[in-house]
């Protein structure tokens, strides 16, 4: 293979790696959100492209390991593009964790003015009674809770970690709630 032949087919396996590894990514966090449907269509188009690559690759590797690199190198480079894709698209849910002093009750105050809920839990640590708020939230409402946080860094301890799903639909306060329904218990 001439060096303009390995490198444009180096190139083609490079960006065809890139968007597998890429929409892979997208595939994972859809599974952790339970999305199946989302899930599924990513999950077959990541399998269709990943063939599509390695068989292209494998039946060339032998004549030019140059291929090899540039497989690497796509899925190297694919990992970084999901990480960045992941944070521009607001796609799942996060759970908010914070423990501190009364800072914990203008947390939740200021969360609630932005339409989010919270639960504000007491308890005790060795240098006294701690506050603990927890926050289900869709993660693109994490634009309006990171200025919130900034202020507060050096007074509480937070972690912001990836939800999952809930059993309710998380809506703004202003909106009016669904109905309430009472379902017939049973004996």
């Amino acid at each position: 293979m001439e060096w303009m032949e390995t490198m444009g087919v180096g190139v083609l396996i490079m960006l065809a790696r890139m968007l597998d590894v890429t929409i892979g990514t997208l595939r994972v966090i859809s599974v952790i959100d339970g999305r199946m449907k989302t899930s599924f269509l990513l999950g077959f188009v990541e399998v269709v492209i990943w063939l599509s690559v390695i068989s292209l690759t494998l039946g060339l590797i032998e004549d030019n390991p140059w291929l090899g690199l540039f497989f690497a190198l796509g899925f190297s480079i694919g990992n970084v593009l999901g990480i960045l894709v992941e944070r521009r698209i607001p796609l799942g849910n996060l759970t908010l964790r914070a423990v501190g002093g009364d800072e914990i009750r203008e947390l939740a105050a200021a969360l609630h003015e932005e339409g989010l809920r919270t639960t504000i839990l007491k308890g005790e640590s060795q240098s006294g009674e701690k506050n603990m708020l927890f926050c289900f939230m869709p993660k693109r409402a994490l634009s309006k809770v990171k200025p919130l946080l900034k202020p507060l860094r050096d007074r509480i301890f937070y972690t912001l970690d990836y939800g999952g799903m809930s059993n309710q639909v998380l809506m703004p306060r202003t909106q009016t709630p669904p109905s309430r329904r009472r379902l017939p218990m049973r004996k």
